[in-house]
C-alpha cells in the first residue's frame, strides 16, 4: 500500500535573519547588498531530527526600481529520509507612496527538488521476530520514482514607514506543486503557505560621545503562518543595545504551546551573527532537545548607506 505523506515547510525562528525565505518582498530592502547564511537543527536529541540550511544574496537595483535576490535552501527531514533542495530567483518592485511610506511587491520563481530515500525505511516484515535482525527484503511496493523536480511560484507584499513600522503578507507555493512519488490520482500537493508579519522599531535612547555612538531600541513583532491544517503564531520582541541584540518569543500552534525562543545576536558595521534556542513546551519537550539555529549576515559593496526606502526590520 503506497505511503501517504503531507509536506510542510521548515520553520526558521530567526525569521528576519532569513528575510528572503520569510517574504520575497524583502529582497533589496536593506541599505546595502547582503549575503546571509542560516543553519537550523531541530530536535537534535531524536534520531530523526530535522536539519535545514539556506544561503541568500540580495541587492537593490536603481535601474530596475527594486530588489533582486537568490535563495538556496536544503532541508533534511526525518534523518534524511526526505531531502529537499530549492533554488529561487526573486524580484521585488519598490514603490514610494510618499516621503515616509513605501510599498514592495515581490515575486519568486523556484526550482524544487525532493528526494525520497526509500532504502532508509524499515518495515515490520523486514524484522526477524526471533532475533530482531533486519533484512533488506520487504513486501512493500517501492515508489514509482524517488525524486521529483517541479517549478514553484510565490509572492509577497510589504508596507513600511519611516517611523519604523513594517508589515507584510506572503503566499508561497501558489501553484501547489505535486510531490507525489507514487503518481497517485489524488497527488501530493505542496500546500500554499500563508504568512503575515508585522513589527515596529522604537528608539528608546540615543547617545553620541566623540566618534562613538550607541542606541537602545525595542522592536515588538508578530508572525502568523498557516499551511493546510498547521497554524502557528509567534509573538515577542527584540531589545537592541548596539552592538548586542537580545530576543524572546512565544510560539503557539493553536492546539498546544509549541515553544519559547531565546536569541542573542551581535551586529557590527559589516556583519551580523545570531544564535537562538527553541525550548520545546509541547508533550515532546523531554525527548527533543529543542532546536538550535545560527544566522550570519555580511554586507558587501557597501559604499552608500541610509538609502531612502530601506526597511528598518531587525537582522535576526
Amino acid at each position: 500500500m503506497p505511503l501517504a505523506s503531507c509536506t510542510q515547510d521548515p520553520v526558521f525562528s530567526q525569521f528576519y535573519g532569513n528575510p528572503l525565505y520569510l517574504n520575497p518582498a524583502l529582497a533589496g530592502s536593506g541599505e546595502c547588498p547582503r549575503f546571509i547564511a542560516n543553519y537550523r537543527n531541530q530536535w537534535p536529541s531524536m534520531p530523526g531530527n530535522f536539519v535545514t540550511y539556506s544561503a541568500s544574496f540580495d541587492l537593490f537595483s536603481e535601474p530596475l526600481s527594486g530588489g533582486l535576490g537568490m535563495l538556496v535552501t536544503s532541508d533534511n527531514t526525518a534523518g534524511s529520509i526526505f531531502v529537499t533542495h530549492r533554488i529561487s530567483l526573486i524580484y521585488s518592485h519598490h514603490l514610494t507612496i510618499n516621503a515616509n511610506s513605501f510599498f514592495n511587491a515581490g515575486f519568486e520563481a523556484t526550482l524544487h527538488q525532493q528526494t525520497f530515500n526509500w532504502d532508509k525505511l524499515i518495515f515490520p516484515d523486514m524484522i526477524d521476530e526471533n532475533t530482531g535482525n533486519i533484512s533488506n527484503n520487504t513486501g512493500e511496493p517501492p515508489p514509482g520514482r524517488k525524486s521529483v523536480i517541479v517549478p514553484d511560484f510565490s509572492t509577497g507584499f510589504l508596507y513600511s514607514h519611516s517611523n519604523g513600522l513594517y508589515a507584510g503578507l506572503a503566499a508561497h507555493h501558489l501553484n501547489r506543486p505535486d510531490l507525489d512519488f507514487y503518481r497517485n490520482s489524488a497527488g501530493n500537493p505542496l500546500y500554499i503557505k500563508y504568512t503575515a508579519h508585522a513589527g515596529k522599531k522604537i528608539t528608546l535612547s540615543e547617545r553620541s560621545v566623540g566618534h562613538s555612538s550607541w542606541s537602545l531600541s525595542l522592536s515588538p513583532n508578530m508572525l502568523y503562518q498557516h499551511q493546510r491544517n498547521a497554524n502557528s503564531l509567534s509573538a515577542g520582541f527584540y531589545l537592541e543595545r548596539s552592538p548586542l541584540t537580545a530576543g524572546f518569543w512565544y510560539r503557539h500552534t493553536f492546539e498546544n504551546p509549541d515553544g519559547m525562543i531565546f536569541l542573542l545576536g551581535i551586529k557590527q558595521k559589516r556583519f551580523t551573527f545570531g544564535y537562538s534556542y527553541d525550548l520545546t513546551l509541547s508533550k515532546l519537550r523531554a525527548a527533543t532537545g529543542g532546536a538550535h539555529e545560527v544566522s550570519f549576515g555580511m554586507l558587501v559593496f557597501c559604499e552608500k548607506r541610509n538609502r531612502k526606502g530601506a526597511i528598518k526590520c531587525p537582522e535576526f
